[in-house]
């Protein structure tokens, strides 16, 4: 069988992408379990098998491989957002189902929240910007301004329905990091921990209330 030049292209780029998913998941795991500054890109290269000139090749340094395993779950958390709106849901049930998927995102896997912890704790410690993403809401923002222009959401009221959204998404993540990683923290306790019926009722008082205060508020 004669292969193509085609052929031989489809092949690297697949090996590619079979090589940036092993490193991924391998500093992945190293960083989460041990905190990004107490792992080297020696370690990385270890774990994957291959050598540092090779680990360099897909990646230019730690910030870089930390950047690209945050694009990545974020794309996966905008392109399964995106099919749900196609569904035609409103902005309140939008809303449930973000945080819903948060909450099992966090809670199905410890090593999620420490992950983010510890990046977090990195990027303070090294009074660092922090690593440059692909979103900020992701396409969050951008559902949620469709819902706008539908009127579910009142567009005086869209900055402040957005930081109430991040605010609590960082309190979802926090909760389970305590939950399952410092269960005898001092606050630890069942009024600071999520489950669906808690994030499906703020979803309702997010959206009710943004919409409510500037109801009474128009100027």
């Amino acid at each position: 069988m004669v292969r193509t030049k085609k052929d031989s292209k489809n092949r690297r780029q697949t090996h590619e992408q079979f090589m940036r998913a092993r490193i991924k998941e391998a500093a992945f795991k190293l960083m989460a379990e041990h905190g990004i500054e107490n792992v080297s890109m020696r370690q990385i290269a270890e774990k994957v098998n291959v050598t540092k000139p090779v680990l360099y090749y897909y990646f230019k340094d730690k910030e870089d491989l930390c950047s690209a395993i945050i694009n990545e779950r974020a794309r996966q958390f905008d392109d399964f957002f995106e099919r749900e709106w196609e569904q035609s849901m409103g902005a309140t049930q939008l809303l449930s189902v973000v945080l819903e998927r948060h909450l099992e995102f966090f809670q199905n896997d410890p090593r999620n929240s420490k992950f983010i912890v510890r990046t977090i704790a990195y990027v303070l410690s090294n009074k660092r910007k922090g690593f440059k993403s692909t979103e900020k809401l992701g396409r969050l923002s951008e559902l949620f301004s469709r819902a706008s222009q539908k009127g579910e959401i009142t567009p005086r009221g869209l900055p402040d329905f957005e930081r109430l959204v991040r605010a609590v998404l960082l309190q979802i993540m926090l909760s389970a990091y305590v939950q399952l990683n410092a269960p005898e923290a001092c606050w630890a306790d069942e009024k600071c921990f999520y489950d669906k019926a808690a994030v499906n009722r703020l979803a309702k008082i997010i959206t009710l209330g943004i919409n409510e205060y500037y109801k009474r508020n128009e100027k």
